[in-house]
């Protein structure tokens, strides 16, 4: 049975990613309490991989894991797109009016301002993770404490969803990496992501991307990262779709932009994971 490690604890949006991916496949989940620990976990190999979130939608990339990935030479050997989707979970017995404070993750009631404003008695509380939140609420017994999280965490600890869907933004979506201490070879992989420097002369970067445009590798993202080390000098991290081309043409593009970076590394060859609504 494979293992997996994720950030947080079960009933959070790291562990749906994990149930997503792995659809009907059995897998034994560690909980682990930072992104640094999730790294050491895969990198001891306590597990077999690690679920780590890398961007979203709204808030953006989140730099530090990007860096965790090269400092720590994990491969990236699938991704998964989740909707986010944020409800008011509370004990079975609690109405809206017996609600006197709410506790979660910040970036969740950054995400849920306009439904939290229409209530200005409630206290708001950020703590480190909305499923611990929820787990306390089951186990406490806490009246009169909300938090906010996912269906899978209200199933998990047995507590009742009061509103669903109070985001503020619809189109509310994290991706995760699936990482590994070693490459797997994914049969028809069409995604990749590509780890480089280039140095300060005028347009070497552009060269990259054109070389890219090239060989008609569509690129998805492109994030610079501070170079360890150095300062107020920048890596890259790309990822590529290839739809158009073969693989032959991929291999191609690698070689011409080997020759217009300090070093290229490829961080991983996966399949391209198509968002839920």
């Amino acid at each position: 049975m494979k293992s997996i490690s994720i950030q947080g604890i079960k009933g959070s949006f790291h562990h749906e990613a994990v149930v997503k991916f792995f659809q009907n496949e059995k897998v034994e989940i560690l909980d682990s309490p930072t992104f640094k620990s999730l790294v050491t976990d895969v990198v001891s190999k306590k597990t077999d991989y690690g679920m780590m979130a890398i961007e979203n939608s709204i808030a953006g990339a989140i730099l530090p894991n990007y860096s965790l990935i090269t400092k720590y030479k994990l491969h990236i050997i699938g991704e998964i797109v989740l909707p986010i989707k944020h409800h008011l979970l509370v004990l079975p017995e609690e109405t809206i009016d017996t609600i006197t404070e709410v506790r979660t993750h910040p970036m969740a009631l950054l995400q849920c301002e306009n439904f939290l404003e229409k209530y200005p008695d409630w206290k708001l509380l950020a703590k480190d993770d909305t499923a611990t939140c929820a787990r306390n609420i089951h186990e406490k017994k806490l009246k009169g404490i909300a938090t906010i999280g996912s269906k899978l965490a209200a199933e998990m600890y047995h507590l009742k969803i009061l509103q669903e869907n109070i985001h503020d933004i619809s189109d509310n979506y994290t991706r995760f990496y699936l990482l590994s201490t070693t490459p797997e070879k994914i049969n028809n992989f069409n995604k990749a992501s590509l780890y480089f420097t280039t140095d300060h002369t005028m347009g070497s970067l552009a060269k990259v991307l054109n070389t890219l445009a090239k060989y008609k590798m569509n690129m998805t993202k492109i994030q610079s990262v501070p170079l360890s080390g150095s300062v107020f000098q920048y890596s890259f991290h790309v990822d590529i779709v290839s739809k158009e081309s073969g693989y032959d043409t991929y291999y191609e593009a690698l070689e011409e932009i080997k020759t217009q970076t300090g070093f290229l590394h490829v961080l991983g060859e996966y399949k391209e994971y198509k968002i839920e609504k």
